[in-house]
């Protein structure tokens, strides 16, 4: 015990200094990211839009100016449920590493939850449909359509409703993240074998990024 307490102002200073050069790891631009999302908008987005053929080409856009080591392909097969704080809906990795992670993530359907107090800063850039955003003290809702990109602040929180899809980056700690996505699971789906293909693409790609030297 006494070398456990002797030590934690150690691992203190350790995180510190780790988190204060964290965003040297980062990529990805969350502007550029509304830019490319937009361009999708503008070609395959609006009132009988086709919102297959935008994922498709943000996706390929995405892969064009980042490269394909850093961001994957559009594949049926790895799409999956989250259920995280309350809400519900379908995700798909295009990146994942321990300081960052892209994904695409809404539902047709609508859902609405709280979006959980994380060590990272979320960025949501509407693709499709519509996000409505409220804080505590926030009497109205912000309303976010496509195009628009919601940044939340690390630390911060608040409830959302969503009816679309989005185009998520998150910087920071993505490990610290992982059981705000897993304890729905334990607490009401029951739906392991979701759990285990979330755990197995998350690893894959936090894996694969660390072999090519992303952090």
């Amino acid at each position: 015990m006494r070398f456990i307490i002797a030590f934690l102002p150690l691992m203190f200073f350790a995180f510190r200094t780790l988190d204060a050069m964290i965003s040297k790891f980062y990529i990805f631009d969350p502007v550029k990211l509304q830019e490319l999302s937009q361009n999708s908008i503008a070609k395959y987005g609006g009132p009988g839009g086709n919102t297959t053929l935008l994922l498709e080409d943000l996706v390929e856009g995405l892969r064009g100016e980042y490269g394909d080591k850093y961001v994957n392909k559009l594949s049926k097969e790895e799409w999956f449920f989250n259920n995280a704080g309350g809400a519900m809906g379908a995700m798909i990795i295009l990146h994942a590493s321990i300081t960052e992670y892209l994904i695409i993530f809404g539902t047709p359907l609508g859902t609405e939850g709280h979006s959980g107090v994380h060590l990272a800063h979320d960025y949501f850039t509407i693709l499709s449909g519509e996000q409505q955003f409220v804080k505590p003290g926030e009497i109205e809702p912000t309303v976010y359509s496509p195009g628009m990109q919601n940044h939340l602040p690390r630390g911060d929180a608040g409830q959302y409703i969503l009816k679309g899809w989005a185009l998520e980056l998150a910087q920071g700690w993505i490990p610290s993240m992982l059981p705000f996505g897993f304890l729905d699971t334990f607490t009401s789906t029951l739906d392991f074998a979701n759990i285990w293909k979330t755990t197995y693409l998350t690893g894959k790609g936090i894996i694969g990024q660390l072999m090519i030297g992303k952090i």
